[in-house]
């Protein structure tokens, strides 16, 4: 379905439901279309479906970075997706291990993934001298707070050359639909109805109070697009 068509079908809907209500510009429009289609996405990563938003996974080798900021850690590095992240898939690190399971050279292994809150488990200090055969990783943001990070933690025994040694697989921010003829949404066709009636209910949310009291989903998934 192309921008015009979701616009198109968008106001077909919106008038149906809404015989009383003012229309919107396709401008207006626009903007909840944009808005629903990240709720429609956030729902599938929610439930770890990734079939639905193929077009959105990213695939990238990138180059590990010793964080300047956390230098009081031993054995933590990082990594930033080039694109817009929204959520973790999958990844892998290309390691050399030296002792208790020693690589004869640099392998690539399969990390686990953790929470943050999870992080000081597996950190490395006087009491807590920890053995991870594979590394750990967890989303973190930036010291600017404007983008996500992926950390990794790793034992003594783990060195990565900090040469495209990581490779991340993600879910990126789809491209933000416009009145632009040749921007239509990337997002698998199968999502595009669903991305227009979320924005008829967002828009019926904004003329009339009373829908707004019956669309407490949409209000949560807004505040926060994960549960």
């Amino acid at each position: 379905m192309t921008t015009a068509e979701m616009i198109q079908n968008f106001k077909m809907h919106y008038d149906i439901v809404n015989l009383e209500g003012p229309g919107y510009e396709d401008e207006e429009v626009l903007v909840f279309l944009n808005q629903a289609q990240i709720i429609e996405v956030m729902k599938e990563v929610s439930l770890r479906r990734w079939t639905n938003i193929t077009r959105l996974i990213e695939n990238e080798i990138l180059s590990t970075l010793k964080p300047v900021i956390w230098s009081e850690f031993d054995y933590h590095t990082q990594v930033t997706a080039s694109e817009d992240y929204i959520a973790y898939i999958s990844s892998r690190s290309k390691i050399l291990r030296s002792t208790f399971k020693p690589t004869v050279r640099e392998e690539w292994v399969g990390n686990i993934f953790i929470t943050k809150e999870q992080a000081p488990r597996y950190t490395n200090n006087t009491n807590n001298r920890v053995i991870l055969i594979v590394p750990r990783v967890y989303e973190d943001i930036s010291e600017s707070g404007t983008y996500t990070t992926i950390s990794i933690l790793h034992d003594a025994n783990t060195t990565f050359s900090g040469t495209d040694d990581f490779e991340l697989e993600y879910i990126r921010k789809p491209i933000l639909l416009s009145s632009d003829p040749v921007v239509d949404c990337e997002i698998n066709e199968i999502m595009h109805e669903r991305i227009v009636t979320t924005a008829v209910d967002l828009a019926k949310k904004v003329f009339n109070p009373q829908e707004a009291g019956n669309s407490q989903q949409v209000d949560q998934l807004m505040v926060n697009p994960k549960q």
